[in-house]
């Protein structure tokens, strides 16, 4: 009797085990068909293009509107109202049932396969299409993936069905997106075996928007092609090209594992771009790069690409020409300007906001002459988090005024604290807003704070943003003028970007001119930049105004200026932005 109690017991345990793995595997599954949902449902993925996400027995799992508006589907992805009559015919064979078609097909490719030009029938309506079947996660999660374009298509109309892992993108030629996201998700399969890395680039054309709109569809089209033209022409076997949605172009690098390699890639990459596309309206094409690196960046190729759009988002957001190497400071959860407003006012409080210093050296002498102050939030639970992260709630809350306040006395005590290792001429520069400040209540508090700490006003420069200053030029001159009449010294930085026009120098009493890098970026290549460049130097020299090249990151560009006589330089060819201490430490 003990022995079939023991039997009966040991297999109603082998049995909960069983019912516990499978009950485990479905949640598995779950998780990535959500995460297949999640990567499809961003709006700004996919838009033209009908797309459904299949079960094994071509059950529609999901959606997007394009297929609910050709399908009629329902918000549970059911045929609504009157059934539609859906059928795809082969080359000049007979009409067949849609998804039968789909599953003959299936049952013949093993691997993911295209139908080129076939004929989709909705209720009798004909359309010209290209279907595209992604099978690489049927054996992952039991689901299949199928894109229907109804875009016309100008090649011949005879059938063919390919069993490339992917898309081409109709107007470059090159793979499209959802090529990228399969390979990126077998590339990742096969480094976690070998431990490889890999990175990712998403590069997206500067002021794209802007350019349609000027010069038309057809123009930037024709900027599109010539670009992807130019990378199936020269092919590197350690990098994919793929086109993304609207002027954005993927990157997929093998072996790429540091950030520094990656920088100079992406620099190198945006000064390519740029070379390419020239013609008779002397178009200036500049260009932004993201970047991202696995697996410290994502685990999976969805969150790759978010991760590199965030990146890609935050460079377009500064200058042009820039790169951005993704940061988990980028993937902050962007919290509403409320809560936002809240968590500013307790990091003032509990002194979570501090400065870091990046020096400006003579380029003729090579000597330190001073340093920007840049603010930064010490955040208790997401780290660094730079300035363009929260002063824009700053500015519309009125909590400007007070981080304005903080910048400067952070920046006259550390001015204080540089004592017998600075010349008495070294000037602590800070980069800040004037938007919504009071500048004729800020000023007593300013006075105060310099003779608190016994420091010469003109030791402190003030360097507000060309655009900013140009918005309401009134207001700028009013405020450089108490200012200036303080003792400050003031400067323009980002000039050239295009926003103003020389004439408006003459109504701001500056001291300063501090050049756009987007100008300064590719100097050692663009002819047109260096005597942009030259130009400018020339103009603030006659005007009396010294000259601060920003974003110098080689000894080449650096000796470019010199010989153009620009008089100071900043940058990651000298020196990073650095901690208060380190900056000591570098200055003695």
């Amino acid at each position: 009797m003990d022995v079939w109690i023991l039997v009966g017991g040991t297999l109603l345990f082998l049995l909960l085990l069983l019912v516990l793995w499978k009950n485990q595997r479905s949640v598995k599954m779950l998780h990535h068909v959500s995460d297949e949902l999640k990567f499809f449902k961003k709006e700004k993925e996919y838009y033209d293009e009908a797309m459904f996400l299949l079960s094994k027995d071509y059950t529609v799992i999901y959606a997007n509107q394009s297929a609910k508006e050709l399908f009629s589907l329902d918000e549970n992805n059911e045929t609504r109202g009157i059934t539609k009559k859906i059928q795809l015919q082969i080359t000049s064979g007979m009409r067949e049932d849609f998804f039968n078609v789909l599953r003959e097909y299936s049952e013949t490719h093993d691997t993911s396969f295209k139908l080129d030009n076939v004929f989709l029938f909705v209720s009798g309506q004909e359309h010209k299409v290209n279907i595209f079947m992604d099978k690489s996660a049927l054996d992952i999660n039991g689901t299949m993936t199928c894109i229907i374009d109804l875009k016309p298509v100008n090649v011949q109309v005879d059938v063919k069905v390919g069993t490339q892992d992917g898309t081409v993108d109709f107007l470059t030629g090159l793979p499209s997106q959802f090529k990228a996201l399969s390979e990126i998700n077998s590339l990742v399969i096969e480094s976690k075996k070998k431990s490889e890395l890999f990175g990712i680039f998403l590069l997206g054309i500067d002021h794209f928007s802007d350019i349609q709109t000027t010069l038309g569809l057809g123009y930037t089209n024709k900027i599109l092609k010539r670009v992807a033209q130019y990378f199936i022409d020269n092919p590197d076997e350690n990098i994919k090209v793929y086109r993304m949605d609207a002027d954005k172009f993927l990157f997929l690098i093998n072996g790429l594992d540091e950030d520094e390699l990656a920088r100079t890639m992406a620099k190198d990459l945006i000064v390519t771009v740029g070379n390419i596309f020239r013609d008779n309206n002397d178009i200036r094409l500049t260009s932004s790069v993201g970047v991202v690196l696995y697996p410290r960046d994502g685990e999976n190729a969805t969150k790759l690409i978010d991760n590199v759009y965030i990146a890609l988002d935050k460079a377009q957001q500064g200058s042009e020409s820039n790169i951005e190497i993704f940061s988990d400071e980028d993937a902050i959860i962007h919290t509403d300007d409320v809560h936002m407003n809240e968590e500013i006012k307790k990091g003032l409080i509990k002194s979570e906001f501090l400065l870091f210093y990046q020096p400006i050296f003579d380029i003729e002498g090579e000597q330190m002459i001073g340093a920007e102050a840049l603010l930064r939030w010490q955040h208790p639970k997401h780290g660094l988090i730079s300035a363009d992260k929260f002063l824009h709630v700053a500015e519309k809350t009125g909590l400007i005024v007070d981080l304005g306040e903080y910048a400067f006395k952070e920046a006259i005590k550390q001015r204080q604290r540089c004592g017998v290792g600075a010349r008495d001429d070294f000037q602590i520069t800070i980069n800040m807003s004037l938007k919504e400040m009071q500048v004729e209540k800020l000023i007593p508090r300013l006075e105060m704070l310099f003779q608190k700490y016994k420091v010469e006003t003109h030791t402190i420069n003030l360097d507000v943003s060309e655009s900013v200053a140009m918005e309401n030029i009134d207001k700028t001159a009013n405020d450089f003028k108490l200012f200036k009449e303080l003792g400050l010294s003031l400067s323009l930085e980002h000039f050239g970007a295009g926003y103003s026009s020389f004439k408006y120098l003459n109504l701001l009493p500056i001291d300063t001119i501090k050049i756009d890098r987007s100008l300064i970026f590719d100097l050692t290549l663009n002819l047109k930049h260096q005597t942009t460049v030259k130009a400018i130097i020339e103009l603030a020299h006659t005007l009396g105004y010294k000259v601060v090249a920003e974003g110098v990151e080689t000894s080449q560009e650096s000796s470019i200026l010199e010989g153009l006589n620009c008089d100071y330089a900043q940058g990651y060819l000298y020196s990073r932005p650095l901690p208060a201490k380190e900056f000591e430490a570098l200055l003695n």
